[in-house]
């Protein structure tokens, strides 16, 4: 199997799920993030998994979340993040996880695609969110990463998360080709 790199960002504290504010210790797109690494391994697989994280830290209450994301896409503001996985380079193909923040990308996201070389790799981004799927989001991933192979990934619907195995092995069934 190739080289494989999860990275993903996700929110854990308050996160708005069926209309109702729900306390989460783990993210969702971790949740998802480590479900997949999981996938993988029971295919033979080593993927090396790494959380995306903002250098100051998102807020826990989802208001103050919202209210910050959203000034943040107003903005176009790059957010300092943690760096990135040691031998980047290395990796054939990088799983990008996010949840869908404003219809797109969460900030994050957007300084972890400025901060690395993509050339030469496959993306396959897939997404946690409250109902939109991917929305804009793939269109924004495919517009920056213009002459990189990217591929439709899996989507989680965060009342779902449950269900992550089942999304996760129904991807995997259909694109196991693109990672051996």
């Amino acid at each position: 199997m190739k080289k494989i790199l999860i990275a993903y960002f996700s929110h854990e504290g308050e996160n708005l799920i069926d209309d109702e504010l729900v306390p989460l210790s783990k993210g969702n797109t971790m949740l998802a993030a480590e479900e997949l690494a999981n996938s993988l391994r029971e295919k033979g697989g080593n993927p090396s998994l790494f959380r995306i994280e903002e250098m100051i830290p998102y807020p826990y209450d989802y208001n103050g979340t919202l209210a910050r994301s959203r000034q943040e896409k107003e903005d176009g503001a790059l957010p300092l993040i943690n760096g990135g996985p040691n031998g980047f380079d290395l990796y054939d193909v990088v799983f990008l996880g996010y949840p869908n923040w404003w219809g797109t990308i969460p900030a994050p996201i957007h300084s972890f695609i400025r901060d690395h070389n993509f050339k030469g790799k496959i993306v396959i981004p897939f997404v946690t969110h409250g109902g939109q799927d991917f929305l804009y989001s793939l269109d924004e991933i495919k517009s920056v990463l213009k002459d990189v192979e990217v591929i439709k990934g899996f989507s989680c619907s965060a009342s779902y998360i449950n269900m992550a195995k089942h999304v996760i092995e129904d991807f995997l069934k259909d694109n196991l080709d693109l990672l051996n």
